[in-house]
């Protein structure tokens, strides 16, 4: 049988457990609702930009972007000079 100052720290640290990963959990939903209103905002600056309200064409050219594409010249410091 432990002691009872024992049995209620670890009482203590399950609850406190149960409560961080309602946390997480509250959390990642939060997380994943922003995900979905950076998307939808990016989508509407392409949409602006390339002046058209067609996903389909909005897709294309997602499908069309290289993003690993760097340019020969970005116009910033080469080098730090």
């Amino acid at each position: 049988m432990v002691s009872k100052k024992l049995a209620t720290r670890l009482a203590k640290k399950k609850t406190e457990l149960a409560n961080a990963e309602d946390r997480v959990k509250v959390l990642k939903e939060e997380l994943a609702t922003l995900n979905q209103q950076v998307q939808l905002e990016l989508v509407k600056q392409l949409q602006t930009n390339l002046k058209t309200d067609d996903l389909t064409e909005v897709a294309n050219f997602i499908a069309q972007v290289d993003p690993t594409q760097v340019p020969a010249d970005d116009g910033g410091e080469q080098d730090g000079y």
